[in-house]
């Protein structure tokens, strides 16, 4: 069996950090009968100085992936104990989630070409236009930097896109060739079966779950909410990110009518996520920006409706079949698709239900993105061997 060394921030049992950690849990489960993980992460939660309890440096197994934390920076800056540490995994391919752990993967590429060990790097969005024009004082200067030194043109180098975004950056901010870049998509959320179906005409469940951070826009959700006349409950989860920005959201929330009940759950366990989609009966995103939008797909694998914003994630094809796609200049339209599941009764809801699943079905096939994910790694290090 391949083994495959993933260096992500953060690990299970982090909660705070989303998308990379539900990206490289869902690949270590479906590519379990050709890949052995080993994975490297942070000894911490995304936005903490505290340890994880009871953590040494040493390897656990978790769920079916092997599992090293390390403490912030100590493979970084250590070129030496970087080439200790892969040498020991021994590993057929290295991968990384992100481009911007600049001194990390610079070490990993500089001991793979050492090693002859192939390393694809999945910038999870970091590199689409849209992404990168944020701080783009500091990213923009980086891209040319790598460009200029060839860091990312070397041999063993290879990068594992998500969508057409994403390889025009990296063709335009990194100057990447065309035929060192993989397109397969991200492996889905099993679906599971919605074993609560009670819905009463004139009520609505919604939920929101993700960072509270400002590119997540919770208070334009607040906002949209705050204007219903069905009877509302929106509850909120996710670790705040930005205290600055959970005060904007607080004091809308101060807002509510009082038909609308606004709650903050706090931060959900990674393997208690699907219970609380099934509580709801529809999920509200209004996010600005999303590579991939793993909040969405576990919405629609747990037969929740989503009512989302356009042109902002890879699922505008989900309106009137799994939910209702907005425009986010609109915001009387969120309200309205709000409204309009509030009306379903449960009849019309179980009919709803029924088409998220199909729609999710459909959408993501996952056998394709597993298959392309297999394909891509025995290419990469095909590659390489040759």
């Amino acid at each position: 069996m391949k083994r495959i060394l993933a260096f992500n921030d953060y690990y299970i049992p982090a909660v705070k950090c989303g998308g990379p950690v539900t990206s490289i849990r869902n690949a270590v489960v479906a590519l379990k009968d050709e890949f052995e993980f080993y994975i490297e992460a942070a000894n911490h939660d995304f936005g903490d100085n505290t340890p994880f309890p009871g953590i040494d440096d040493e390897w656990y197994n978790v769920g079916l992936a092997h599992v090293r934390y390390h403490k912030d920076g100590e493979l970084d800056f250590n070129l030496k104990k970087m080439e200790t540490f892969i040498r020991e995994v021994k590993p057929d391919i290295m991968w990384f989630s992100g481009l911007l752990v600049p001194n990390k993967i610079h070490n990993a590429i500089r001991v793979g070409e050492k090693l002859g060990i192939p390393v694809v790097i999945s910038p999870r969005g970091e590199a689409s236009p849209d992404r990168m024009c944020l701080k783009g004082y500091k990213k923009y200067p980086y891209a040319a930097f790598v460009s200029i030194l060839g860091i990312y043109k070397k041999k063993n180098v290879f990068f594992h896109a998500t969508s057409d975004d994403e390889i025009i950056g990296l063709k335009k901010y990194f100057h990447i060739d065309q035929k060192r870049i993989f397109k397969v998509p991200n492996i889905g959320v099993v679906a599971c079966e919605r074993l609560a179906m009670k819905k009463n005409a004139g009520e609505l469940r919604i939920m929101f779950i993700s960072r509270i951070h400002e590119v997540k826009n919770l208070h334009f959700a607040i906002r949209a909410v705050n204007k219903m006349k069905s009877n509302a409950t929106f509850d909120i989860y996710g670790p705040i990110e930005s205290e600055e920005y959970w005060k904007i959201c607080e004091d809308e929330i101060k807002k509510a009518p009082e038909n609308v009940h606004i709650n903050y759950c706090g931060k959900v366990d990674p393997n208690e996520v699907g219970d609380v989609y099934q509580k709801y009966d529809c999920f509200l995103f209004p996010t600005l920006n999303e590579n991939y939008g793993h909040v969405i797909a576990e919405a629609l694998a747990n037969g929740c409706q989503v009512v989302l914003s356009k042109g902002t994630t890879p699922w505008d094809d989900l309106h009137l079949k799994a939910g209702y796609v907005c425009q986010l200049d609109e915001i009387d339209s969120f309200t309205e698709a709000l409204e309009s599941i509030a009306a379903e009764s449960e009849k019309d809801f179980k009919k709803a239900v029924e088409s998220v699943y199909n729609y999710y079905s459909e959408k993501t096939n996952s056998n394709d993105a597993i298959i392309g994910h297999k394909r891509m790694f025995n290419k990469i290090i095909s590659d390489c061997l040759n």
